[in-house]
């Protein structure tokens, strides 16, 4: 009676999220004109869960599992176990395309119009600039040291015009260089129509705070702070926009044709400022005039090419959890004796999945070496999820052997948690992903 309340529960439930997915699908579709997948919507995945939810409902009301119908029960666990991979694989495609988790510092300046828009919004802000230098970049290389440290190298360049005075000092600063920060290669010097050019050579270590809690789907924003070396003299530096064929960020303005991304992907590069409060007049008597400081940056945002740690470390970790299905497997009978079955001790399986559990204790300590985070990331979730799943087919062994029984398992016993096992992991990481990286 319990079981066909269940399968009429089970069926109505499947009508409520057909309506429902209906009704979302043609909200999200008119609201965004398509599917938008790029976007990285909420709504798209709630809309993703709703159809979830009436395959799986569906499915149980269709093939009706019982303990009676253990073959029912076998269809219903495979199209569950398809259902919510292709929900997970479907999820990382939007995670990949999608372009919300790419946050710049600061306000985009792509034209000298956007500069004087921009200045004219902060009048405050830029009002004790006197002199403009037009100022550029073009990176050569980076390479990220470790969760704080990047190092990078290429040229920065500045024009002083006739306007302005010979005792104003020439030079850019970066403040966040672990070393020398004022000590640029001058690397050729011209005059040209009144105008003095000046490049420098760069090369150091840059402090910066990167965020890989999203590891390996993790994008990155690579920023040269500049600053002016005058101390006393009003110099804003603006970006240099003559020296530039263009500036459309996804045109990577500024970054040498042959860049080595090594094992990163460029999104976009381009200049911005950000306004910053300091509490300090560096003992130079500026007063404090309430109105933050403008500072020029350099952004270059890039993209983790995922494929290798899913290669390195979800393949590692997908074999694992298939050997522990077939350790659970052996388990699965009809009989009270689990030699008379598959010959096998509560000890060798303890031991057999000590091994695997050591394996995935590896693969993990590799995850953590490889982003030295002090955050969670999120490719760690899955050692830690198959970690969780280990333990529970071990207490499921041990379980069995103490002849404990749930009273609804019936003889198929130990055959639920075998049926249970694919859904039940590809559903916690799903579940994990969801709330990763979306609500």
């Amino acid at each position: 009676m319990v079981i066909r309340t269940a399968h009429r529960v089970a069926a109505a439930l499947s009508a409520v999220f057909l309506i429902l997915s209906v009704l979302a699908g043609a909200r999200y579709l008119q609201a965004h004109g398509g599917w938008d997948l790029e976007s990285g919507s909420d709504d798209l995945m709630t809309l993703m869960l709703l159809v979830l939810g009436f395959v799986l409902s569906l499915s149980f009301a269709v093939f009706k599992p019982a303990v009676r119908n253990v073959d029912g029960a076998t269809r219903m666990s495979i199209v569950w176990t398809f259902a919510i991979l292709l929900c997970l694989l479907f999820t990382w495609r939007v995670i990949v395309i999608a372009d919300r988790w790419v946050i710049g510092v600061g306000t985009p300046i792509l034209s000298a119009q956007e500069l004087e828009t921009f200045i004219a919004e902060h009048p405050d802000s830029f009002a004790p600039y006197d002199y403009r230098i037009p100022t550029g970049v073009y990176l050569q290389s980076f390479e990220f040291l470790n969760s704080t440290n990047v190092e990078m190298t290429g040229f920065i360049w500045q024009k002083y015009g006739p306007e302005i005075p010979d005792h104003i000092m020439r030079g850019v600063v970066l403040p966040e260089a672990v070393e020398e920060a004022y000590k640029s290669q001058e690397v050729w010097r011209i005059e040209r129509d009144g105008v003095e050019e000046i490049g420098w050579y760069f090369s150091g270590k840059i402090r910066q705070n990167f965020d890989y809690q999203l590891y390996p789907f993790d994008r990155q924003d690579i920023w040269l702070r500049l600053w002016s070396p005058e101390p006393l003299e009003g110099v804003l530096l603006v970006p240099d926009f003559a020296s530039f064929r263009d500036l459309d960020p996804a045109a990577l303005p500024g970054l040498d044709t042959e860049f080595v991304y090594g094992g990163w992907d460029p999104l976009w590069s381009e200049f911005t400022y950000r306004l910053l409060d300091y509490n300090v007049d560096f003992g130079l008597g500026y007063g404090f005039s309430g109105a933050p400081d403008p500072e020029l940056y350099f952004n270059l945002a890039v993209e983790r090419d995922f494929l290798g740690p899913i290669l390195e470390h979800v393949v590692l970790e997908l074999a694992i959890a298939i050997l522990v299905f077939f350790l659970l497997l052996l388990m699965a009978h009809e009989s009270d004796d689990l030699r008379d079955r598959v010959g096998l001790t509560i000890f060798d399986l303890i031991v057999a999945a000590g091994g695997l559990l050591f394996a995935v204790i590896l693969d993990h300590n590799a995850i953590r070496g490889a982003v030295e985070s002090q955050a969670l990331v999120y490719m760690e979730w899955f050692p830690l999820v198959l970690d969780v799943f280990i333990v529970l087919v071990v207490l499921t062994a041990v379980l069995r052997v103490k002849r404990w029984r749930l009273p609804l398992l019936g003889y198929t016993g130990d055959l639920i948690p075998v049926l249970a096992y694919w859904p039940a992991l590809f559903g916690t990481l799903l579940a994990v992903t969801l709330l990763v990286f979306f609500y």
